[in-house]
């Protein structure tokens, strides 16, 4: 490096300028000191490694861009630096970085003033961050949503908000607020992405803020008439008032009972008649005095629509959601309408509810005398099937073993054009629920009328014999055959789905907690279908505890993103509430 003497005049002047010294005060060796100690001095307080330097650094316009890339390395390093990833955002090292870094951050977003790359950069980190000292800069964006413009941004702060709410830090009225903004104006039709669409949904029901739910009543209370050839407008009402009404479940408001009632019994509504009983089911008693208040009249409103209904068919709106309740209550009205109807698929409909119940001889009986009542030759519109047929397949879920000789007479006596359908549904729940003592009588009957050739009730005939001779009537063992691996072969897993049968034929209360023990470690959709109708089945009384674990199972396969096992979590969820509303005094 030359020395300061060897600078031009002018240069030295400048040198002497910028470390705050005297030209005329200082002669050439102190000056060249002085310069020395000052340079040094400006070196150390620049140091690049401290966030706070950079921090400092974006209220200049020139350095702004390259210090928030830098502030989101820190993050980064951090994270990546900790020694339980798991827990990474617990580091003490990415806590400090956090207290530095994401108010300043924050602020730059909320003014504005950025380009368009560096201002989705911005929000993307604040949004890997999800701290709620960030939650002005997410209410910004959700609250300024313009299809196209910032879609990203409601993107990453839809992201942010849900990764708050599960960690309990969603405490930001305004970010709250901004988000049912977000949610109310936005039009799928206009979203650039179906991951858009996701992670906004997500964010509202995992959310689930209180406040919101007159504004969901709102939402589902608007008409809709579903159009053939719109299929964005449909999609829309889907979107709207069906992320609504599961929120309104949710938050468990009981103000949107009514209007949810309201709106099962609103025939343009159909395709929501699903998420509408799951919403009921999770406000068991203000939704039995709803729905018996429908079906008796002591509610005007709803039951006018519910007769509005041709044919009386307003009665198979109800008696889902009214059996899915399993309440006693619920019970005695079904029974007293099952047969107000002379339609065959009116009755089949209602009488299929009715195996939702706990189980009770008032309603298997009820069950029987419909099925003697509808014509043996009807098809009902039930996917073209025959009243009986789908009667006699539903009846294998009053898990009666004393039912085998019924099967085995509607078998050898059905004729006409449905005596085919009668006889595979007949034989199907004779195998379900066959003891020992029966088993070779529906061998027998199997022989006689499918003859020596194939047939698929061969196959299960065999796995569910193979663990009958095993068992006996041993509820223990058929639940202790279920450790076991499922096989692929269709004689095989049925065995299991026999197991589950039977261990709620013949079990107790120690017999469904036993199940409810082991239902997460079986991963076939089939299987575990059975287990949860027989778990069902051994609570008439409901069960929390086993809806607690329930719940639990569904919760983290959701997390696993394993679409085969949230297919098979479908009757878990169903069950557990089921279970609850039994249990809800």
């Amino acid at each position: 490096m030359k020395s300061l003497k060897m600078l031009p005049l002018v240069a030295r002047m400048r040198t002497l300028s910028l470390a705050g010294l005297s030209v005329a005060s200082l002669g050439a060796p102190a000056a060249l000191f002085g310069v020395a100690v000052a340079a040094t001095t400006l070196t150390a307080c620049a140091d690049e490694n401290d966030p706070a330097t950079w921090v400092k650094r974006l209220d200049d316009p020139a350095q702004r861009t390259p210090a928030i890339k830098r502030l989101g390395e820190f993050y980064g390093d951090a994270l990546n630096n900790a020694a339980d990833k798991k827990n990474a955002k617990e580091d003490p090292k990415v806590k400090s970085v956090l207290d530095v870094v994401v108010e300043p951050l924050a602020k730059q977003y909320l003014a504005g003033n950025l380009d368009e790359k560096t201002r989705k950069e911005l929000i993307k980190t604040l949004g890997d961050m999800a701290d709620p000292r960030a939650s002005p800069a997410f209410a910004k964006a959700l609250t300024d949503y313009e299809p196209g413009k910032n879609d990203e941004d409601v993107k990453f702060s839809a992201q942010a908000t849900t990764s708050l709410a599960k960690q309990g830090k969603l405490s930001d009225q305004g970010l709250i607020d901004a988000l049912w903004t977000c949610f109310a104006k936005f039009q799928i039709s206009k979203a650039k992405s179906i991951n858009l669409v996701t992670d906004l949904t997500t964010a509202i029901i995992t959310a689930k803020h209180v406040s919101w739910g007159p504004k969901a009543v709102e939402k589902i209370s608007q008409p809709f008439t579903p159009s053939p050839d719109d299929k964005f407008a449909n999609d829309q009402f889907e979107f709207t008032q069906g992320t609504s009404i599961r929120l309104i479940g949710l938050i468990k408001f009981a103000g949107g009972v009514k209007p949810l009632v309201t709106a099962l019994l609103t025939p343009t509504k159909g395709s929501m008649r699903n998420a509408i009983r799951n919403a009921l089911l999770r406000m068991p008693k203000e939704a039995e005095g709803a729905l018996v208040g429908a079906l008796k009249g002591t509610d005007a409103d709803t039951n006018a629509l519910y007769k509005g209904y041709p044919g009386g068919a307003g009665i198979v709106m109800l008696s889902e959601p009214l059996a899915y309740l399993s309440r006693p209550a619920t019970r005695d009205v079904l029974l007293e309408t099952v047969n107000a109807t002379d339609d065959d698929t009116i009755q089949t409909i209602v009488a299929l509810n009715l195996v939702h119940f706990a189980k009770d001889a008032s309603v298997q009986k009820a069950f029987l005398a419909t099925y003697n009542k509808v014509d043996p030759q009807t098809s009902v519109q039930l996917g073209g099937g025959f009243g009986r047929a789908v009667m006699l397949s539903a009846a294998s879920h009053f898990y009666d073993v004393n039912m085998v000789d019924f099967f085995l007479k509607e078998v050898a006596t059905a004729k006409g054009t449905s005596a085919d359908a009668v006889q595979a549904a007949g034989l199907l729940s004779a195998i379900r629920v066959m003891g020992f003592a029966r088993k070779d009588a529906v061998n027998d009957a199997i022989e006689k009328t499918l003859g020596k050739g194939p047939a698929t009730e061969k196959d299960l005939f065999k796995g569910a014999a193979g663990v009958v001779d095993k068992c006996k009537e041993d509820a223990n063992c058929y639940v202790s055959f279920l450790d076991q691996p499922v096989p692929s072969a269709a004689d095989g897993r049925f065995a299991f789905t026999k197991a589950c049968y039977m261990a709620a034929a013949y079990g107790n209360d120690a017999t469904r907690g036993i199940m409810v023990s082991k239902v997460d470690k079986v991963k076939d959709p089939g299987v575990r279908l059975a287990m949860a109708e027989a778990v069902e089945f051994l609570a008439p009384k409901g069960d929390i505890s086993a809806s607690d674990a329930f719940d639990k199972i569904v919760d983290a396969d959701a997390a696993s993103g394993n679409k085969s096992l949230l297919m098979a979590d479908d009757a878990l969820a169903k069950v557990s509430l089921i279970m609850r509303s039994r249990a809800t005094p």
